[in-house]
């Protein structure tokens, strides 16, 4: 897995999962993407595509980036967090929803953080 291919795996987890959301929480879907690859090149499509992970990745067929602006911007985050140039306001994050849902595992992990329509977490 080259380190390209991890970029667009996480510039599309980005996209498809947070593009609505303001810098903050695009950045922190990023980070719970790396935080789940122990921050390994080489295992962020995996992260993204395990089956069950992040709802665009469920679809069938997967609509891609049709929004120029927002896409450059997921590209341009996904690069930042790779080169280290944000810290991880998370708090090592491994998983996320929106705040609309309440999924059944939430209450088996320990909430880190809430940022913009998204709340945070990692196992107890």
């Amino acid at each position: 897995m080259t380190l390209q291919n991890a970029l667009m795996c996480l510039a599309l987890n980005i996209y498809h999962e947070a593009r609505g959301e303001p810098l903050d929480g695009q950045i922190a879907v990023a980070m719970v993407t790396m935080n789940r690859a122990d921050w390994q090149a080489s295992s962020v499509c995996q992260v993204v595509y395990e089956r069950n992970q992040f709802s665009w990745t469920r679809r069938a067929n997967p609509s891609l980036p049709s929004e120029s602006a927002a896409w450059a911007n997921a590209k341009r985050v996904a690069n930042r967090v790779v080169a280290g140039h944000h810290e991880d306001m998370t708090h090592g994050a491994t998983h996320f929803h929106a705040r609309t849902v309440r999924p059944i595992w939430r209450t088996s992990l320990k909430k880190t953080a809430t940022i913009g329509e998204h709340i945070f977490y990692v196992h107890h």
